[in-house]
């Protein structure tokens, strides 16, 4: 049998048996098989009792599904894992059955039983997994030490103790989130025994096997590493090479405020190094975290920052030369710096605290050959005077460089002037369609009785995708409609009642829309 979905599995394995009718023992293993395609932990109340039914072959395929469900789940979804299972029927006197399975298939099979709403049966399972010592249970240890239940919480810390040997090293790792979830635990404080176990971890017999995790595919591992690891950057130079070779600006960050720990003159280096990442947001940690240091030893460095192409690495570095009083005039700097070496950033910064003089100074490379160029004068010519630049940001929606383009649509989205307006009621009659959506946007962020006469006007037109965008900005006019109290113009007026006659009669909106408008259309006429 195929199966369209899961609720027609899901009804295949509740029935009984049958032995001439419909479901035969074959046709409920189909079902688990084909749920294996797509199984989550929503399906184990459907699979796990199938596991104590007289039938080898299907009570095995059973354990294994419910066991591959469990072992594909992922850390951040650990936290979900027992509201999804704990109403799943299980008799505490058959989970000694468990263990004839294989101790990997068995192991995730009482984890699920731990995770049940009886407190009995959640006993037992911990019990059970207690004798079959084996690392895959830790993650169902660490959920039940916030047990309600005295009794299974102790049982949960004890298991939980004899599991801290190096052997078990992979699987703490591999559930750091759980482990750091313990400090958020209600019921009971678990903050000791979080320490227990990151003490564990920080103990040098085990310390180059949390070093080979440094190379874990997953950041958020390799971060946990780290921490751990963030005592050994003293006497262990290979933490702080292989953390400024991370491929992760996180792990760069975390490095930012691990090296504080070290002497001042053994930060410099680092200091060096990580003042010329490639990450924006390390360069500006680097600046507040390392303020003194970096204002007393790498002048020359803040000064190329305060060219740096992002502007909060320039903006974090102004404030550090201005307030230790490196530079006087911030402004002639820029002003010498483009005079000198023309860099984006220079001309980028005149424009962030520049005058209106400096206004022919940005703009002689709105054409130059460079789009980095081109694209920080745009900025900065913006900037210093909006009035002057608007038209030349309205031809930049025009650019080939698709960054010029979407900064010049951003920086037009954050501001209302009649000349953008005027130029999108040019733009939406564009057959770039991209285009015309866009302007239709900036116009009815203006509101008013022009928004309508825009929106109507692309509803006439009746090109997708712009047409059904117009319709959903009909619906928003619509509804805030109510606050406008003031009447159209006569021109206006006469504009937006021929595109309502027209849209009606070629029924290009819904009835309802149709008579919602023609009743605001009424009272406000």
């Amino acid at each position: 049998m195929k199966y369209q979905d899961k609720y027609s599995a899901h009804q295949t394995l509740v029935k009984p048996v049958q032995m001439f009718g419909f479901p035969k023992v074959k046709d409920k293993i189909d079902a688990l098989l084909w749920l294996t395609q797509d199984v989550d932990p929503s399906d184990i109340e459907y699979v796990f009792p199938l596991i104590f039914i007289n039938n080898s072959k299907l009570a095995l395929t059973a354990a294994r599904t419910a066991a591959g469900i469990m072992s594909e789940i992922g850390d951040k979804e650990w936290s979900r894992v027992y509201d999804q299972v704990k109403y799943t029927k299980i008799d505490e006197k058959r989970l000694v059955r468990l263990l004839e399975f294989e101790t990997d298939i068995s192991i995730h099979l009482l984890g699920i039983a731990s995770l049940n709403s009886n407190g009995y049966v959640r006993e037992k399972a911990l019990k059970l997994i207690s004798d079959a010592n084996s690392p895959s249970a830790l993650p169902y240890i660490l959920l039940r030490l916030n047990d309600w239940v005295v009794s299974v919480r102790n049982l949960a810390e004890h298991i939980l103790k004899n599991m801290l040997i190096p052997d078990n090293i992979d699987c703490f790792i591999n559930h750091f989130g759980l482990i750091n979830k313990l400090q958020d635990a209600v019921r009971v404080d678990l903050n000791s025994i979080k320490t227990q176990i990151e003490d564990f971890l920080k103990n040098d017999s085990v310390q180059d096997m949390v070093k080979s995790k440094l190379k874990h595919p997953q950041v958020k591992t390799r971060l946990f590493c780290y921490q751990l690891l963030k005592g050994k950057i003293v006497n262990d130079e290979t933490i702080i090479t292989s953390a400024l070779h991370d491929k992760s600006f996180e792990v760069r960050m975390w490095l930012v405020e691990a090296i504080k720990t070290l002497e001042p003159q053994d930060r410099y280096a680092i200091i060096e190094e990580l003042l010329q990442d490639k990450s924006a947001k390390v360069k500006t940690a680097v600046l507040r975290e390392h303020e003194d240091v970096v204002s007393l030893h790498f002048r020359r460095m803040l000064e190329m920052l305060l060219v740096d192409e992002n502007a909060s690495v320039r903006e974090d570095a102004r404030f550090i030369v201005k307030k230790h009083s490196m530079i006087t005039d911030i402004p002639e700097f820029y002003r010498l710096q483009i005079l000198k070496d023309p860099l984006p950033g220079a001309i980028a910064g005149l424009g962030e605290i520049g005058g209106q003089r400096d206004y022919d100074i940005v703009c002689d490379f709105k054409t130059h050959e460079e789009s980095k160029m081109r694209l920080a004068s745009l900025k900065a010519m913006w900037q210093l005077s909006k009035v002057d630049s608007v038209g030349f940001v309205l031809d930049a929606l025009n650019s080939e460089v698709p960054k010029i383009k979407k900064t010049a649509k951003r920086l037009l989205k954050k501001t209302k002037m009649p000349e953008i307006r005027l130029a999108m009621k040019e733009k939406l009659r564009s057959e770039d369609l991209d285009m015309g959506i866009f302007a239709l946007q900036i116009i009815y962020s203006y509101g008013g009785w022009q928004a309508l006469l825009a929106i109507l006007y692309a509803i006439s037109r009746e090109q997708e995708p712009v047409l059904s965008k117009a319709r959903n900005l009909l619906n928003n006019w619509l509804h805030k409609s109510t606050g406008l109290y003031s009447r159209p113009d006569g021109d206006t007026e006469e504009a937006i009642i021929e595109l309502y006659e027209k849209i009606s009669l070629k029924q290009l909106i819904s009835e309802s829309v149709i008579k919602n408008l023609q009743f605001v259309l009424t009272i406000r006429r």
